[in-house]
């Protein structure tokens, strides 16, 4: 072969590989149309009614039952949640200088964190003394206040207390999107 027939060849070759490539990159891939319905169109019709215009039994869409779908969906506001205990343990690695040294003083908090240092101070209290027996009047706070959290969905609160016979320092790690929290919780 000459180098005429291949310098051809190869143009040919080089012609062929833009053509394919441009019908495949500039063809008009098929679309697929599914029906959109608004927002309102969606709110409007009932669930019950929305199944049997598809021939589905109003009571049961794919095996789910609507009246518990649409009942699932009508949740309590987190206000209206009362925050569960998740955990209460003692931790020995818990030191209580370290942690006072790096909280934030209540006096120092805004008033809506300080009203959930309060609310979640009743219940560490309540549960401290279910646990020891002691009644409540006998409990004196020493201090209390906030760790900075570098966890954007958790919160943490600080309690240093004296129980009548003990000092104990408990840390309270708080879900923020749930309200639940769990105590870890040390002698002094």
């Amino acid at each position: 072969m000459n180098q005429k027939t291949i310098l051809a060849l190869a143009v040919i070759l080089a012609l062929t590989i833009v053509i394919v490539s441009g019908f495949y990159f500039f063809s008009t891939k098929p679309n697929v149309q599914k029906p959109v319905q608004t927002a309102t169109a969606v709110s409007d019709i009932p669930a019950s009614e929305a199944a049997a215009s598809e021939g589905i039994p109003a009571a049961e869409v794919d095996g789910i039952d609507v009246e518990e779908l649409t009942a699932g969906i009508k949740q309590p506001s987190s206000a209206q949640h009362q925050p569960e205990l998740l955990s209460f343990e003692l931790e020995q690695s818990l030191k209580v200088a370290d942690t006072l040294l790096s909280m934030l003083p209540y006096a120092d908090l805004p008033e809506f964190e300080q009203e959930n240092v309060d609310k979640y101070q009743q219940l560490v209290f309540a549960k401290a003394s279910q646990d020891t027996g002691k009644p409540l009047r006998g409990f004196s706070l020493q201090e209390h206040g906030a760790l900075e959290s570098e966890q954007a969905g958790n919160r943490y609160y600080v309690y240093k207390f004296d129980n009548g016979t003990d000092c104990e320092i408990h840390l309270v790690s708080i879900d923020l999107e749930t309200g639940d929290y769990g105590v870890s919780y040390n002698y002094c």
